[in-house]
């Protein structure tokens, strides 16, 4: 029989795992736009959101609106959007957006400028537990 202390220090162990595991980052671009997305921690559960919108030359692109928008056709989700804040970093974010499964999500991202909209759109694995 093992002791209670030896399941503390797994359960400690695994937390510390999760709490250093690497956000997932896609770069998503086109002649257009060049769109870096992390997504924290990346997992099924809770996750943010974090866009970096910049032009195609690597410039941060000055957007009035943003929109991410996410779906996992392999189970039926259909797109589902969710509104971007901009942050004092120049950065976009969508907080406390859930990942109910795991799979391969597909993503789009919505940027209005003053004078167009631009929509970049990829896919990313998310790990099962």
């Amino acid at each position: 029989m093992r002791s209670v202390g030896f399941f503390i220090a797994i359960v400690t162990l695994a937390a510390f795992r999760l709490a250093a595991a690497e956000p997932l980052a896609i770069h998503i671009h086109s002649e257009q736009a060049m769109f870096q997305v992390l997504i924290s921690p990346g997992a099924v559960g809770t996750d943010n959101f974090v866009l970096q919108l910049m032009s195609g030359e690597g410039n941060p692109l000055q957007v009035k609106e943003a929109t991410l928008v996410l779906s996992l056709p392999e189970r039926g989700i259909e797109p589902l959007p969710r509104k971007a804040s901009l942050g004092v970093d120049g950065y976009w974010s969508v907080r406390d957006v859930p990942i109910p499964y795991p799979g391969r999500w597909h993503v789009r991202v919505d940027a209005v400028t003053a004078f167009r909209k631009i929509t970049l759109e990829d896919d990313f694995d998310v790990p099962a537990r």
